[in-house]
């Protein structure tokens, strides 16, 4: 008998520990595909937003040349971070999502690529491939948006106190 009450105030010891870095790990996981996810949209729109603003000549040569380089550098960053959580133990679910984020981040980095030789060379061919490649980044986010769509809504939380 006093076998079996050890052995549960020991479980009960360890149990608490144990649970809370399971649920803390799901929490950040999905902190930063919530994250990931975000910028990912955001740098699609402000790639685009760079390119409309040099066509139009609102903004200048340099400062396009200087955007597009930092976001990609931006986006290579979040790729690393992408490859060094897909290696951790996760649900399906977030490697699914994992996956998809690094493929679209994968073509963003192309967009970038090829915006930035745009703006260097200002012709029709490379306006072309930004393009091309702009349509194909679109496809891979609205895989992402369906993605979300198909998993139950998440629990609201509270705002917080600077908000209100």
């Amino acid at each position: 008998m006093k076998k079996i009450v050890y052995t549960f105030t020991i479980l009960l010891i360890i149990n608490p520990v144990i649970l809370p870095a399971a649920d803390e790990q799901a929490l950040f996981l999905n902190a930063f595909g919530e994250t990931a996810t975000a910028y990912l949209n955001d740098s699609f729109l402000l790639l685009g937003t760079t390119a409309d603003g040099f066509v139009s000549e609102v903004m200048p040569k340099d400062t396009a040349l200087e955007i597009s380089k930092n976001v990609q550098k931006r986006i290579r960053v979040i790729r690393a971070k992408l490859k060094a959580i897909s290696a951790s133990r996760m649900a399906e679910v977030d490697k699914q999502l994992i996956g998809l984020l690094d493929n679209a981040y994968a073509c963003l980095d192309r967009e970038a690529w090829a915006l930035y030789q745009y703006i260097e060379e200002k012709k029709p061919d490379a306006a072309k491939r930004f393009e091309e490649q702009r349509t194909g980044c679109l496809e891979r986010i609205k895989k992402i948006a369906d993605f979300y769509s198909t998993l139950p809504p998440a629990p609201e939380l509270p705002e917080p106190l600077s908000t209100r």
